[in-house]
C-alpha cells in the first residue's frame, strides 16, 4: 500500500486539495493523508514557523476515507510537522503531492509559491514530491476537468515511486491548462520561463499593490509558459541543489580562492 501525503498553500478547505484527493483515491492500492494549512498561505515561499508553536489538529475532510490535519503554519511547516510529529513513529509517506493550486506556478513562481515549497520540503526530507497547479487564477471557482486531466500523470508518478525510479533531490512542477480534457494537446517536459511577466506596482488609496504584466507566449518553445498557453500540461523537474558547479571550477582559478577545486579533486583521484 503506497502512502501518499497531500498538502497545499490554499488551505485545507480549498476546492483544489479536495479535487486532488478525490483523484488520488481513484488509483489502486493507496492510502491518503492530508496535512494542510488551516488558512490560505499563497505566496509565502519556503517560510517556516519557529517563533511560535505549531499545533496540528485533526480535521474532517468531506467524508472521504482519509486522515486529515490542519496546521497553523505554512506549507513547509505542514510537511515538517507531518514528517517529524504525525508520522514520527510510523511509516513515512512514500510520495507527497501538493495542490491543486488556484492559478499556475510557472518560471520564477517556484520560488514564491507555497505549493512548490511544500514539494521542495518533502524532497529535502527525502520524499519524492509533485507540485500541481491549475491555470484558473481568473476563474478561481472553476476546476473543470483538472482531475481527469492530471490523473494519468499521477498514476505514472505512483508507478515510478513503486519502482524506485524517481531521482533524489528533485521535485516535479506540474501546470494544467484551464481547458477541456479534449482540448489538451498532451503532457510536455518543460524548462522554466523566468521572464514571462514583469512586476507592476499599482497605487491605490491604501498603498501599492503588486500586479503582473504578462508578455506574449512567443518565447522559447520549450518553456512552461509557452507550452501551457498552447494547451500542454507542463512537467518541470526542479533540482533543490542550486549550486552552479561549472562556476565552481572557474572560481577555483581566482587568485583569492584557496581550498577545494574540481581540478584538484580529479588529480587526487588519479
Amino acid at each position: 500500500m503506497l502512502r501518499i501525503l497531500v498538502s497545499n498553500d490554499d488551505g485545507i478547505n480549498a476546492r483544489g486539495i479536495r479535487l486532488l484527493v478525490e483523484t488520488i483515491l481513484t488509483l489502486p492500492e493507496v492510502e491518503v493523508f492530508v496535512v494542510a494549512p488551516a488558512d490560505e498561505k499563497s505566496g509565502v515561499g519556503h517560510s517556516i514557523t519557529y517563533r511560535s508553536a505549531l499545533s496540528p489538529t485533526p480535521h474532517p475532510f468531506y467524508g472521504l476515507p482519509v486522515q486529515a490535519w490542519q496546521v497553523n503554519g505554512t506549507p513547509a511547516d505542514c510537511i515538517k510537522s507531518a514528517y517529524h510529529l504525525l508520522f514520527a513513529d510510523q511509516k513515512k509517506p512514500d510520495l507527497v503531492l501538493s495542490g491543486i493550486n488556484v492559478g499556475n506556478n510557472l518560471g520564477r513562481d517556484v520560488y514564491y509559491s507555497g505549493t512548490c515549497s511544500a514539494a521542495r520540503e518533502a524532497v529535502i526530507l527525502g520524499i519524492p514530491a509533485v507540485a500541481l497547479s491549475y491555470d484558473n487564477f481568473f476563474h478561481q471557482a472553476e476546476f473543470g476537468e483538472a482531475g481527469a486531466i492530471v490523473q494519468p500523470l499521477l498514476q505514472h508518478f505512483v508507478e515510478q515511486v513503486k519502482q524506485h525510479q524517481l531521482p533524489l533531490e528533485v521535485f516535479w512542477n506540474v501546470n494544467i491548462p484551464h481547458r477541456k480534457r479534449s482540448e489538451i494537446k498532451g503532457y510536455a517536459p518543460a524548462i522554466l520561463s523566468l521572464y514571462h511577466y514583469e512586476d507592476l506596482y499599482q497605487r491605490e488609496a491604501e498603498g501599492y499593490w503588486l500586479r503582473r504584466q504578462y508578455k506574449d507566449a512567443d518565447g522559447d518553445e520549450r518553456d512552461d509558459y509557452h507550452l501551457l498557453t498552447n494547451g500542454y500540461v507542463t512537467v518541470t523537474p526542479i533540482h533543490i541543489d542550486s549550486t552552479d558547479r561549472r562556476l565552481l571550477d572557474e572560481m577555483a582559478r581566482w587568485p583569492l580562492m584557496t581550498g577545494w577545486s574540481g581540478e584538484e579533486k580529479e588529480e587526487k583521484k588519479g
